[in-house]
């Protein structure tokens, strides 16, 4: 607020003809005196962003990379200037006004629409320049500049790897191998005991969970923070790092502002989802299925949800991508002599005999890969209860998600 208090004040003194002021843009950007700072509107800047310009006299869009600005500013006529209204050319006096004082500072006009309204102007040599575009409001007053300059020197994101074992951290700190950018601000923290939905967007299908818990950070990353930049940065580290990036396909795409990465290496098994939303909102989820104790929880509740064994939709043919899970569950069966039940579960949607039927197959299809690879036959079962043992709300997606599961069970267990 200081800042604008200073500055707006500064703007009104520049009056008459070459007066310039920045407006917090780059250096290059000079604007008339009649140019100044709307109170209600931020200036935008982003270390690495992009905006769609106009390139040649056609009016050719292009998207253009690099350092961005965008601001929304206000135009006060000058002395002797009529007041900005309908009809009355405010928009050719905006216009001459702006591309005066830029041309003053070496910008070179290259397309304007017949309404003065729209226009584009670039500055430096070829393969270096910087890009101007505006969008004038004339009767409300409203000017609206973006701004695009060459990148300088790149600084990539760095990201440890996992630890052999699983790391043992507090509440209070961040994820070892999962750091904020840096100039982040933690915001909230959690642990729980639901899965993690890693469920691709547009994947269609049912919705895919993994492991018996969830680890969350939130931050505030920095103002300049872009989506683009997220998603390159943490792309790009995740897989120096040892992670396979399953979402997004591209890292190029601002509207995919999310990740989802596994690392499934030195006997480690970590899912990740990360979230950037506007703002420089982040938010980072993990679960850590190999760092889960099964065993431990075997004991202590008689059954362990096998989230993350995944099937073909409305089917029981098992994917590939579960074989981290079987095996899991193979080496937990391998440490005891206990007789054990695969147990299939369903949610609500579709009838009682189709999701009995569907549960059984699924349980079964499980069953048959532990027994494949070296489980004593005699002493694992399968059943299927279809839609009748619920432990989350049907009435949501992801309680239907929850619902929809395979459990490794105590023979000796109670159903419920």
């Amino acid at each position: 607020m200081k800042a604008r208090s200073l500055l707006l004040p500064f703007a009104l003194t520049l009056a008459g003809p070459g007066a310039w002021a920045d407006l917090g843009f780059p250096a290059s950007v000079k604007f008339p005196a009649q140019i100044q700072i709307n109170p209600d509107q931020k200036l935008i800047k982003e270390d690495r962003g992009e905006a769609e310009m106009p390139v040649d006299k056609a009016g050719t869009k292009k998207t253009l990379r690099g350092v961005h600005y965008v601001r929304w500013l206000d135009y006060k006529p000058g002395a002797g200037e009529a007041a900005n209204g309908y009809y009355n050319g405010t928009e050719g006096r905006i216009f001459a006004a702006l591309q005066g004082a830029l041309a003053r500072a070496g910008w070179a006009p290259v397309w304007s629409n017949e309404e003065k309204t729209n226009f584009s102007l670039k500055l430096g040599p070829a393969g270096a320049e910087a890009w101007l575009a505006a969008d004038v409001d004339g009767p409300q007053g409203f000017v609206k500049i973006e701004v695009i300059e060459p990148l300088g020197a790149q600084t990539g994101l760095t990201l440890p790897p996992p630890a052999a074992q699983a790391e043992k951290f507090a509440d209070t700190a961040d994820i070892p191998y999962l750091p904020p950018p840096p100039g982040s601000t933690r915001k909230g923290q959690g642990r729980g005991d639901d899965p993690l939905d890693v469920t691709p967007p547009g994947a269609g299908g049912e919705s895919r969970l993994v492991g018996t818990g969830t680890v969350t950070r939130s931050y505030q990353g920095p103002s300049t923070l872009s989506a683009i930049q997220f998603m390159e940065d943490y792309v790009a580290a995740l897989s120096a790092a040892g992670w396979t990036v399953l979402y997004p396909p591209s890292a190029k795409t601002a509207s995919d502002s999310q990740i989802i990465a596994r690392y499934a290496k030195n006997g480690r098994d970590i899912w990740a989802r990360l979230y950037y939303e506007f703002g420089a909102n982040l938010s980072f989820s993990v679960a850590d299925v190999g760092g889960e104790n099964w065993a431990a929880r075997l004991a202590r509740d008689c059954k362990v949800p096998l989230y993350g064994v995944f099937f073909d939709f409305n089917k029981a043919t098992l994917k590939l991508e579960s074989e981290p899970v079987l095996n899991r569950a193979l080496a937990l069966l391998q440490g005891n002599t206990e007789k054990v039940e695969i147990r299939g579960h369903t949610d609500s949607v579709g009838g009682d005999a189709a999701n009995l039927t569907l549960s059984e197959a699924r349980a079964a299809a499980v069953r048959t890969w532990l027994v494949s690879h070296g489980v004593d036959g005699a002493r694992i079962a399968s059943r299927g209860y279809g839609k009748t043992q619920p432990v989350a709300d049907n009435s949501t997606d992801a309680g239907r998600a929850k619902n929809r599961r395979v459990e490794l069970a105590k023979a000796t267990c109670a159903t419920h």
